[in-house]
């Protein structure tokens, strides 16, 4: 989903999504609006996910500041068969437990996700969060936020989350040194324009 600048980086990130959804057989859906106008863009996922899943199996979501820099392996392939939802956890100093990060999240169509979801949308204390609906996730999974972030009292659906490793979502606080998936959140719109061309001119040079 590219909303406002976003929009220019789905432009350049979109053909790698394209390469990788032809390569494992997913249908894309490269979205130039979000479905929650009262919200900050990125609470657009859920609604998007929601959506999606009524329709598919299986969804991978990955945000539109982030490039597939490796396609070769799909990203089902990590996740056990009873595994509902797969997501990159970051080791950083905000955390005294690695954090999940669903800019890249892949999900099963099963009742504990569609409630999963459900409660992630009503959960409007974390509306303008500075991780917005990712705090929501982490909080029904059983995380704690504060002061630091921590598993406390880990939800039914934690056992049946795949935590995966960070090539599937390398950031800059906890870089993965052989990444199939590169993202940059954090950043100003100019700092991710400029990372997202400097990797594309890398994956290009290399094949």
């Amino acid at each position: 989903m590219g909303v406002g600048p976003h929009a220019e980086l789905l432009e350049l990130t979109g053909p790698t999504f394209a390469e990788y959804a032809a390569l494992h057989g997913y249908e894309l859906h490269l979205l130039g609006n979000t479905p929650a106008q009262d919200r900050p863009p990125s609470w657009g996922k859920v609604v998007i996910l929601q959506r999606l899943l009524s329709a598919y199996d299986e969804v991978l979501w990955v945000d539109a500041d982030a490039v597939i820099v490796d396609c070769r392996r799909d990203i089902s392939d990590d996740l056990h068969p009873q595994d509902l939802m797969g997501l990159a956890a970051h080791v950083t100093p905000e955390g005294d437990d690695p954090i999940p990060n669903a800019g890249v999240w892949f999900l099963r169509r099963d009742p504990a996700i569609v409630e999963l979801l459900e409660g992630v949308w009503s959960a409007e204390t974390f509306i303008d969060h500075k991780w917005w609906e990712n705090a929501a996730v982490l909080t029904l999974l059983g995380y704690r936020l504060e002061p630091r972030v921590a598993l406390d009292q880990p939800a039914p659906l934690w056992f049946r989350t795949r935590l995966l490793s960070n090539e599937w979502n390398s950031i800059a606080a906890d870089p993965s040194p052989t990444p199939r998936i590169v993202h940059f959140p954090g950043m100003t719109h100019q700092e991710r324009l400029t990372e997202i061309s400097s990797v594309l001119e890398r994956r290009a040079v290399s094949g």
